[in-house]
């Protein structure tokens, strides 16, 4: 295999391994705010991770908006991308988190 060959297969693994980790990620944030928020404020009963993540990738799907990227973005470099995307597959995640941390705390 060429150097090409590989290098386009990695990177369709490694975002394959990001949307799933990405998705696990959703998936277990949502089951602990549901059980910080809905659960007592509702009466509903608890969330487990696998619904969580269908539910996630639902509303992730419906809510999808694609914004158009600048011609600065469209010349920057294919690793800065994707460093950009894992950052911001890790931290959006833990912010969320964290605010709902912050939120619960006055419940």
């Amino acid at each position: 295999m060429t150097k090409v060959t590989l290098a386009i297969l990695g990177g369709i693994v490694g975002v394959g391994a990001l949307v799933c980790f990405d998705s696990i990620i959703s998936g277990y944030v949502l089951t602990v705010l549901w059980d910080w928020f809905m659960v007592p404020t509702f009466g509903l009963p608890q969330l487990s991770l696998v619904p969580a993540i269908g539910m996630a990738l639902v509303v992730s799907y419906l809510t999808y908006q694609r914004i158009p990227s600048s011609e600065k973005e469209d010349k920057e470099e294919l690793g800065l991308t994707i460093a950009k995307a894992v950052f911001r597959t890790l931290m959006h995640p833990a912010l969320v988190l964290l605010f709902g941390w912050i939120v619960h705390q006055f419940m």
